[in-house]
């Protein structure tokens, strides 16, 4: 009974203080909405999340160099250095070597002569085992898919009603580049998030082949490739599987005798990848995050603080009145607890409904917020088929904006419960006597 009494008074204070009542609540949605959005982006990065459940146990290949005493030239490996330097690794589960296509977006023509121009990378068969893409309609791209007489292609939902009008487009043919490919599968849109998942259209990897360097080119027949993706079984052996590398690669250069020794400069786990683009280092964007969140949290935190000591100095009579009818400072303490924790409630509920609108309104510029969004450059030069930027849908953690909103409660409480104890323990005499 007494629980449902505090809520009708703090229910009644609210409607007397509209706009105390009114920036409180503004200033609790405001600052979950903003924490929210931002971990949600970030952790759309990092955390293991479709289409890349296994973040946590990748790592990328990028880059190799070859150096001899006057010159250095850099390039990605292709998947003959992974054949040959992943082989037979027990920590390996499997490897896939991934190619984004020569101008990074294809000119693809459907049957009706119509062209649309889409994000394309070129991935061999592992690709689909490493990441999970949603399939629509179809399956990913078979062995006799891979084949150049018979390719096939798997697009995103979107690019699907672009070419064809509509999205189970499984059967269609596409032209490309003198290739007749064939749609074998509709997956849906992968958000740019997914750094190493995104495309709008996957080819097969052997289009790619004829941009490798000749077997008989020693060491160079290792480059002019992307990215080598990695799955191992446990993400311990990170250090381990790079080490390895490294060691067979010294073995390699050894053996070889070249004037020109090979190194590997780029060779990371998934979210040191992510990050390998930026100033600052996977660890130090953490730091620079957690502090974002603080910082969020507590200014308007601070602000509220003082308009609640505000609040309770303007109350002393109220409380005054109450302490000489028999009320004592647990009665009153529950009274202020239940009115912050009502506003605060109120507030959960705007939060919540804000962190979703900024998210839907403003994908495309939260996705620059993280390192690692080298395809949003991309998209400066091209209109996207796809909205394949930022999707709530995915990423959105109502559990996570649940613990947020209890710790900002708790806060706002402390903030709350502190002035009113000083409050409540003036005399009676002190607090009736006081203007209102």
């Amino acid at each position: 009974m007494k629980l449902g009494l505090y809520f009708r008074q703090a229910w009644y204070n609210l409607r007397v203080n509209r706009v105390y009542s009114a920036v409180f609540i503004a200033g609790t949605a405001l600052s979950l909405a903003l924490v929210m959005a931002f971990l949600t982006v970030l952790s759309a990065r990092v955390v293991n999340t479709a289409p890349e459940t296994h973040r946590d146990r990748t790592m990328v290949i990028s880059r190799i160099e070859l150096r001899s005493e006057t010159i250095m030239f850099g390039a990605a490996p292709n998947y003959r250095f992974a054949r040959d330097f992943l082989k037979d690794m027990p920590e390996v589960e499997c490897w896939s070597a991934v190619y984004t296509y020569y101008d990074t977006f294809a000119a693809l023509e459907n049957t009706s002569d119509e062209v649309s121009y889409a994000y394309a990378r070129m991935v061999d068969r592992n690709f689909w085992k490493i990441f999970s893409l949603d399939f629509l309609y179809g399956r990913p791209i078979s062995e006799s898919g891979m084949d150049l007489n018979t390719p096939e292609a798997v697009v995103t939902e979107s690019l699907a009603r672009s070419l064809t009008g509509r999205t189970d487009a499984v059967g269609e043919k596409v032209y490309m580049d003198g290739y007749t490919l064939t749609v074998c599968g509709v997956v849906r849109d992968v958000p740019m998030s997914a750094t190493l998942a995104f495309s709008e259209i996957w080819l097969p990897s052997t289009i790619g082949d004829k941009t490798l360097g000749p077997e008989s080119s020693a060491l160079a027949k290792y480059m002019n490739g992307n990215e080598i993706i990695v799955l191992l079984r446990d993400g311990k052996d990170i250090p381990a599987v790079k080490q390895a590398v490294l060691d067979r690669v010294e073995q390699y250069n050894n053996i070889e005798k070249s004037e020109y020794k090979m190194t590997v400069s780029g060779i990371d786990s998934q979210c040191q990848y992510i990050f390998s683009g930026s100033d600052l280092g996977s660890s130090a964007y953490a730091w620079l995050g957690a502090g974002v969140v603080l910082l969020i949290l507590l200014v308007p935190l601070l602000n509220l603080s003082g308009m609640v000591n505000s609040r309770m100095e303007a109350r002393l009579t109220e409380f005054g009145t109450r302490k000489s009818f028999g009320a004592g400072p647990r009665s009153i303490l529950a009274q202020i607890a239940g009115e912050n924790l009502l506003m605060t409630l109120m507030g959960g509920v705007v939060g919540l409904l804000v962190a979703w609108l900024i998210i839907v309104l403003f994908s495309q510029q939260m996705n620059a917020m993280v390192p690692g969004s080298v395809l949003v450059e991309s998209y400066t030069y091209k209109v996207p088929e796809s909205g394949g930027f930022f999707d709530f849908r995915d990423f959105f953690n109502i559990g996570l904006y649940a613990v947020l909103l209890v710790i900002l409660a708790v806060l706002n409480m402390i903030s709350a419960v502190i002035p009113a104890v000083k409050v409540i323990r003036r005399p009676i005499t002190e607090s009736l006597n006081c203007k209102k």
